[in-house]
């Protein structure tokens, strides 16, 4: 599947909202967020042999479209957090966000698992989807790199890679896999990994303004990566949601 841009309207209002790493699901992103399309995939791989990851499914995608970085949660997180009884703000500091993503990747899987154990099932898959939204942000050469960028609205300082994908996505034209599942039993362990992919996949990315914003001007090399980083952070991502559900024992 393809998703293609919606012309000056749509571009005035995603040049309006933050602008992080895969696009996340607001109320004024109008494409199908990229970190729905990563999550919604490993649930669909995993569903048949964790039939329970179906019936969590809107809280796993609500949380990996949850954006707990360096900044403070405000209006566009609290959008999708209701009803979970989480105080996100306290969360994103204790785990430590970061403009890359979050240097307590572990914090977050723990919560997942207390609140698994607790019962409150929507709770730790909530959390089960923000640690996702991390793994696939390093997936992302920009993130994997630590190369600052935010994307707000007065500064345009988004990575381009990132901007071209919020209007494509086309993980189907991506190279076979180089790799396979590590089997961590720990799913937090993919965090790592996902970094480390990315950056074996996109050694020369050093500035994010050097890459192309639209599909229609990419080079091929440039189409190539972003396809590439698609359909290997969804693997990782379906592998990283395995983890979890062996972990919980279901």
């Amino acid at each position: 599947m393809k998703r293609t841009c919606f012309g000056l309207a749509f571009v005035a209002v995603t040049l309006a909202a933050p602008a992080y790493a895969w696009d996340s699901d607001t109320w004024l992103n109008v494409t199908h967020a990229t970190h729905s399309y990563l999550t919604e995939a490993a649930i669909d791989a995993n569903s048949a042999n964790y039939p329970e990851l179906e019936e969590f499914r809107t809280p796993l995608v609500r949380g990996a479209n949850t954006e707990l970085h360096e900044l403070e949660v405000g209006f566009f997180s609290e959008l999708v957090t209701e009803s979970y009884g989480i105080d996100l703000e306290a969360k994103r500091v204790e785990h430590i966000g970061t403009n890359e993503g979050t240097d307590d990747i572990a914090g977050w899987w723990q919560d997942a698992v207390d609140a698994y154990a607790a019962g409150n099932k929507e709770q730790a898959y909530f959390y089960t989807g923000v640690m996702l939204h991390m793994i696939e942000d390093m997936g992302v050469p920009a993130h994997a790199h630590y190369l600052e960028h935010q994307g707000m609205s007065m500064e345009l300082n988004f990575d381009n890679l990132e901007y071209m994908g919020l209007s494509n996505w086309n993980p189907e034209y991506g190279d076979a896999a180089d790799r396979t599942d590590p089997g961590y039993d720990n799913p937090s362990d993919y965090y790592a990994f996902s970094q480390e992919w990315a950056l074996a996949d996109s050694p020369n990315y050093t500035n994010i303004d050097d890459f192309s914003k639209t599909w229609t001007f990419a080079s091929e090399e440039e189409r190539k990566l972003l396809t590439n980083r698609q359909l290997r952070t969804s693997l990782v991502t379906t592998w990283a949601l395995a983890s979890a559900a062996r972990a919980f024992g279901f």
